[in-house]
């Protein structure tokens, strides 16, 4: 059969109502079968040209429907032959003489003949058409295949459902939130047993002193280990240093009185003037011994000693080098100290050489000495009115710079400590704004690194700490890490315990989180899926998909298999669907049946208005539509 007849069916003769020309035994004109001598299909080419939308054909049987199309084929008119099942296909192929429907497997679930599988396809699409609406049809047969199974598209969706829902029970800020790692949390009973050991220090577990003394107890334990170590010295120094003030005499409640009011921060620039000063004052020694036996005071308060020295030291020089006094024409360093001794009371040398003006000179720089520091002791309460006699001046010098250097040990000791403290959050950072309150840090911080044993357990404590302050910056710590630190540093047992849990509770969020990212990110590729589950998360929705949610796949499959399919002469409305004007856009007439239906439904718009009755056949109650086509 050529490709023409193919679709027209056309080969010389029709068998089924002629008889056969060379066949003696069929007479000429005789059908083989008891059919009326009219050829159907003239009736019904004749009635189309009347009928341009095509007629409902009635009163036929499988083979007066064969022997129709095989008529209407003839005269190489285009025939496609659409049943509306895919056993209604079968029979007009065996009535036809066509090929039987070769047998696919397409898709899991998915096998059969071209018209079995587009019948399923068709029964099933309510259930699984909704993935190809989602995503169209894959590129080719197997190129869609699930980026997920269906177990994990009910955890994304729940998951989802989790973060995203009315009650969420995800929290997506966790998802850049640093939790502390288990290995870096002490059990809590090792905890318990560290913070007993420290506040043994403060006493017995009935004590009251205990329990006041463990906020202290604790900010000194949970110090850096890169400072914990410069705990002890610095504690012993500001000790020894207050102890060593109280000896003091006079001058030992004018010192604390001193340090407390640098603590407070009232005379803090006060003090950083007398500090300033007192290098200066660790010259007294060498001008007292420049000054041999000379005595000298300023009588007049408009002379600054420190310049009045200056004149006399360069006088000295001019001397020493060759220089001689005169009564005319005098130099000027000769001028420069005449102009002053008027001025000072000079004892015990003669200003007018070298060697008594160098004495002179040395001597004033003690009174500069001794006005400079008391310029800055004055800020901090301490009068010091000038000394008569050198002696006097020297010993006082030397003994307020020993004070003041007592003084700047504990301050600058205080210093050291406070920075080592920074170590340590605002909240729980010891004062030390005031003797009283740094009384406490040395007094409680001596005791613990006095105690082997408890000294051991602070350093323990300090390095957890440190460890999980390293964990992450305080911007990215989870909330859970943060109440892990506060509790360690309150030595806050049971608080300590909750936060572990609940660090245990939030590591299973993030995982859930962690799982959620990466189940989506599967879907990256599926965009469109995404976006259904971010408009819907219902269980009414997606409990059936989820059901059949390999049956879709495959559903997806199996109509990019069929859309790619060229329609055979025979085909069914099912295997048709989607494509109906264009699978029909070469063929003369589409006969489409037999149907059931009295008002049968057409793809290719109304049904006709025409019926055509053709009477004498075996007629099964079916219709049978007959559509032209082509212009």
């Amino acid at each position: 059969m050529t490709a023409t007849a193919e679709w027209t069916g056309e080969d010389g003769h029709d068998p089924a109502t002629t008889g056969d020309p060379g066949d003696p035994a069929a007479p000429t004109g005789t059908a083989t079968r008891s059919v009326p001598a009219t050829q159907p299909h003239r009736t019904v080419l004749h009635r189309l040209d009347d009928a341009a939308s095509g007629l409902v054909v009635t009163g036929l049987d499988d083979e007066a429907r064969a022997v129709l199309v095989r008529g209407l084929r003839r005269a190489g008119r285009r025939v496609l032959v659409v049943a509306t099942t895919a056993a209604d296909a079968v029979t007009w192929r065996r009535e036809l003489g066509e090929p039987a429907a070769t047998t696919h497997g397409v898709a899991p679930g998915l096998t059969g003949t071209e018209d079995e599988i587009a019948e399923r396809l068709a029964a099933t699409a309510g259930a699984d058409g909704w993935l190809t609406v989602l995503l169209g049809l894959a590129e080719e047969v197997g190129d869609g295949a699930p980026p997920l199974d269906a177990p994990e598209l009910a955890d994304l969706r729940r998951l989802l459902l989790a973060e995203h829902g009315t009650r969420p029970g995800l929290d997506g800020a966790r998802r850049r939130q640093v939790l502390p790692p288990p290995a870096e949390l002490p059990p809590e009973p090792h905890v318990d047993q560290l913070a007993d050991e420290l506040l043994d220090v403060a006493g017995p577990a009935s004590s009251p002193d205990r329990e006041s003394a463990r906020p202290l107890i604790a900010a000194l334990a949970c110090l850096p280990p890169d400072g914990a170590g410069s705990l002890d010295p610095l504690l012993r120094r500001i000790d020894e240093g207050v102890v060593a003030l109280g000896r003091a005499g006079e001058d030992a409640a004018w010192a604390r009185h001193v340090i407390d009011g640098v603590l407070a921060g009232r005379t803090a620039a006060a003090w950083s003037r007398v500090a300033g000063a007192l290098p200066e004052v660790a010259q007294v020694s060498r001008h007292d011994h420049g000054s041999g036996p000379a005595q000298v005071r300023v009588t007049d308060d408009g002379v600054d000693p420190g310049t009045a020295a200056e004149a006399f030291e360069r006088f000295a020089d001019f001397l020493d080098t060759g220089g001689t006094l005169r009564r005319m024409f005098k130099s000027e360093e000769q001028r420069a100290v005449e102009l002053l001794l008027p001025s000072l009371a000079i004892n015990r040398v003669d200003p007018t050489t070298a060697e008594g003006a160098a004495a002179v000179g040395h001597h004033l720089r003690l009174r500069e000495l001794e006005a400079g520091l008391a310029t800055a002791l004055a800020g901090l309460g301490r009068t010091v009115r000038p000394a008569e006699q050198r002696a006097l001046l020297v010993h006082r010098l030397l003994s307020l710079r020993e004070l003041c250097l007592r003084i700047g040990t504990v301050v600058d000791a205080v210093t050291e400590l406070r920075t080592l403290l920074t170590g340590l959050p605002d909240a729980v950072r010891p004062a030390t704004d005031g003797l009283p309150a740094l009384g406490r840090v040395v007094g409680t911080g001596r005791r613990l690194t006095a105690r082997a044993s408890a000294d051991l357990a602070r350093r323990e404590l300090g390095d957890v700490v440190a460890r999980l302050n390293a964990v992450a910056s305080p911007a990215d710590r989870a909330p859970e890490l943060r109440a892990a630190l506060t509790a360690l540093l309150r030595l806050d047992v049971d608080a300590y315990a909750r936060a572990v849990e609940a660090a245990d509770l939030a590591r299973d969020e993030q995982r859930d989180l962690r799982r959620s990212d990466a189940l989506a990110a599967r879907l990256t590729d599926r965009p469109a899926l995404l976006e259904a589950l971010d408009a819907d998360t219902s269980d009414e929705t997606w409990i059936p998909r989820e059901e059949r949610w390999s049956q879709a796949w495959a559903h997806r499959d199996g109509l990019t298999w069929l859309r790619a399919r060229t329609p055979g002469v025979v085909t069914t409305t099912a295997a048709l669907a989607g494509r109906e004007q264009a699978a029909t856009a070469d063929v003369d007439l589409v006969v489409l049946g037999p149907v059931d239906d009295e008002d049968p439904p057409t793809p290719w718009g109304e049904r006709p208005d025409d019926v055509l009755e053709l009477p004498g056949f075996g007629d099964d109650g079916r219709r049978l539509l007959v559509l032209p086509r082509a212009d």
